[in-house]
């Protein structure tokens, strides 16, 4: 809905950063409060959707070529998601693929523990931190 938004200049990049840095940390909350209860699937679920949000957030706020080439095809794919990723540096980098592991192996397959998504959630933690940032204003693009 934010990248609709956002294709037809109903939002700003700004704005969009935001957006999606909300996002991010409200399903991050979610995953974390879901942990406590042992949800394996729906955990890494909303650790994956967090991760994706707070990269989509980082990509806006820098003005990278992949948020342009995702309003263009009109919506994100993992492929810009990874790049963007690589190009947002080691914090973001190790948080995405953290979060893609959780994805496949939490989420679709259902072939890891709730021990193995706790164990990813200090990869994830500093990308949302970062997130928080981008909402309070206090981060530098």
């Amino acid at each position: 809905m934010v990248d609709l938004l956002a294709r037809s200049s109903e939002i700003d990049p700004p704005d969009a950063s935001a957006a999606h840095a909300e996002i991010a940390v409200r399903a991050y909350r979610e995953g974390l409060s879901l942990a406590e209860k042992g949800d394996v699937v729906q955990v890494s679920e909303r650790l994956y959707k967090a991760v994706e949000e707070a990269v989509k957030a980082l990509t806006f706020a820098r003005g990278l070529d992949e948020a342009k080439e995702a309003l263009n095809r009109g919506r994100w794919t993992v492929s810009l998601l990874d790049k963007a990723a690589q190009k947002l540096g080691d914090v973001v980098w190790r948080a995405w693929d953290a979060a893609y592991f959780l994805h496949v192996n939490g989420f679709h397959e259902v072939r890891i523990d709730i021990s193995q998504v706790k164990a990813r959630i200090p990869l994830i933690e500093p990308l949302i931190r970062e997130a928080e940032r981008l909402i309070s204003g206090s981060a530098t693009p």
